[in-house]
């Protein structure tokens, strides 16, 4: 897991994020619940919607990274070239 420390625009929405167990370079993300609806805004505007599984999960494409967001407040980036860099142009 990764504390952030440096203040990224980003911190706002992002409580914590760590590599996945995926071998395509992936991160779980940890959003904060109570800007948990903002940031989930944030994605909708920014990204295309390619999947929805009911109320539970939403899957979106955002240049070549795939962002599949939970309902719980979690993440899932797949396909990350830089971590930072793509939460900063999500979330800015």
């Amino acid at each position: 897991m990764i504390e952030l420390g440096v203040n990224y625009l980003y911190q706002k929405y992002v409580q914590t994020y760590m590599d996945s167990c995926k071998k395509d370079n992936s991160f779980v993300v940890m959003l904060k619940w109570d800007t948990m609806e903002e940031a989930h805004d944030k994605i909708k505007q920014k990204c295309i919607l390619i999947q929805n599984v009911g109320n539970l999960l939403e899957k979106y494409q955002f240049g070549k990274t795939i962002v599949s967001y939970y309902r719980t407040g979690k993440l899932l980036l797949t396909e990350v070239d830089h971590i930072e860099s793509i939460l900063s142009k999500l979330f800015s």
